[in-house]
């Protein structure tokens, strides 16, 4: 299932409207009751116009949460050393691979620079030898990020295994964002769509009534 819009705003509460009306509902293993679709796609379109922290800007406005602030997300998804708080960190993941290896810098946009029209330009979140764990309860969402230039545009594609789209959602496109604006400016070129692919999209019952609110305020 697909769920476009060049809003960043309007485009969350279109994914959790679908989920609230069309997800089925299940008991996960912490038994939390969720609504869930799976295998979405949703697209922001031509996200450099789109303030694509208004989801951010909605939760923190409603003085409901404590949300993080959008310095921690993007050192999140760009500081290369492990912060000790966190399981993991993405960027330790894009920017220091096993402790050796740089996907973004060493990779992916040198690959670009070559070869404008490459669809090699894929990094992994996902390390089969510290995730693949029976006992390991907390692994990375976002799996993989690729990167293609087509029509003078970076567009990205993210594919997340398990995607909450209430609070998950923000946090990601928003970081999501920022790593594309980064590739984007050092290939000199603009960012285009950002595609997520959810294997997973769902919402947990005790955000359900918020999300309605959200929805109403957005779309109606």
């Amino acid at each position: 299932m697909d769920v476009k819009d060049s809003d960043a705003a309007r485009l969350w509460c279109k994914a959790m409207d679908v989920v609230l009306k069309k997800g089925f509902e299940y008991k996960d293993n912490e038994g939390r009751i969720c609504k869930e679709i799976l295998n979405l796609n949703v697209t922001l379109e031509n996200p450099g116009s789109s303030g694509v922290e208004s989801p951010i800007t909605m939760i923190n406005e409603s003085r409901k949460w404590v949300y993080p602030s959008k310095e921690e997300l993007v050192n999140i998804i760009f500081k290369e050393v492990q912060a000790p708080v966190y399981d993991y960190t993405y960027g330790g993941r894009i920017f220091n691979f096993a402790e050796e290896f740089d996907q973004l810098n060493d990779y992916i946009i040198p690959l670009l620079k070559k070869d404008l029209q490459s669809r090699r330009a894929t990094l992994v979140i996902y390390d089969p030898v510290s995730d693949s764990k029976i006992s390991n309860r907390n692994t990375p969402g976002i799996i993989y990020i690729q990167f293609r230039v087509r029509q003078g545009k970076l567009l990205m594609t993210a594919a997340i295994r398990s995607n909450d789209l209430f609070f998950g959602w923000p946090a990601n496109i928003f970081q999501l964002y920022s790593l594309q604006k980064f590739v984007a400016d050092n290939l000199g070129k603009s960012v285009g769509d950002i595609s997520v692919f959810a294997n997973s999209a769902h919402l947990f019952q005790d955000n359900f009534k918020h999300a309605e609110e959200f929805i109403g305020k957005v779309l109606e």
